[in-house]
């Protein structure tokens, strides 16, 4: 008998949005923290601060947890909520709970590109209006005083950057970084993608073998009281002789 398959059993977009929204909460709650980290460690004196190679690696090293925290955990609630087919074989119910991790993933990649182009209008618009002014130039004194101090370095490692000006080897350093930000932010986002395969696996065998995750066990049960069966005994009757 060939199994019927409705188009609606298929992807159950009510876990996805539930894991999508986990996960875009973990990775905005990770980020502003990586922020803090990072603006403090920044500085526009010269010869303070960490380098900008330092800086990068350590942003790229950030952008990693925050990639596997929070795909993992939005894969596995995924997988978890989702409602598995009794009819399916154990193959096929791993490759749509795996199927449902990317589709968070992807959804997820989605929300947080408009986060941060919304973001990032946000910011040019008081900017414009002089509002977020003071912070937009704070932040931009911070970033070329980085840049001016690795061209500086530049100059006196390489001999061959001696001859060039000072615009020009701050428009190299910038280019090299941006290379370096966009390559390392596309890898962040494949090892998101596996964290979300993943994580929606682990969802799915728990949900399939009702594992308790201690962080969720909010009460403890009881003990129920099982009554003792109550044994009757009976007298028999003599005999009546007549």
């Amino acid at each position: 008998m060939s199994e019927f398959i409705t188009r609606d059993t298929r992807v159950d977009w009510s876990a996805i949005l539930a894991g999508t929204a986990i996960a875009t909460a973990i990775g905005i709650v990770l980020s502003a923290f990586g922020l803090g980290i990072g603006l403090s460690l920044t500085s526009p004196y010269e010869g303070e601060g960490s380098t900008p190679a330092l800086f990068t690696m350590g942003a790229g090293l950030w952008l990693l947890v925050i990639q596997l925290l929070a795909f993992g955990a939005g894969g596995y609630i995924a997988a978890r909520l989702r409602a598995r087919q009794p009819e399916l074989s154990e193959h096929e119910v791993d490759v749509r709970d795996g199927l449902h991790g990317l589709v968070v993933w992807g959804v997820g990649v989605i929300a947080a590109g408009i986060i941060s182009f919304a973001l990032i209008g946000g910011v040019t618009t008081a900017a414009q209006t002089g509002d977020g002014r003071g912070v937009v130039e704070s932040v931009s004194i911070a970033a070329n005083a980085e840049i001016d101090q690795a061209a500086s370095a530049e100059r006196v490692d390489n001999p061959e950057a001696a001859d060039e000006t000072l615009t020009e080897r701050r428009a190299e350093i910038a280019r090299k970084l941006g290379v370096i930000s966009a390559f390392m932010t596309a890898a962040m986002l494949l090892v998101g993608a596996v964290a979300a395969f993943f994580g929606a696996g682990v969802g799915g065998r728990h949900r399939d073998e009702a594992v308790q995750v201690k962080f969720f066990v909010l009460r403890k049960g009881k003990p129920v009281a099982v009554p003792h069966p109550v044994t009757t005994t009976t007298t028999p009757i003599p005999p009546t002789k007549y």
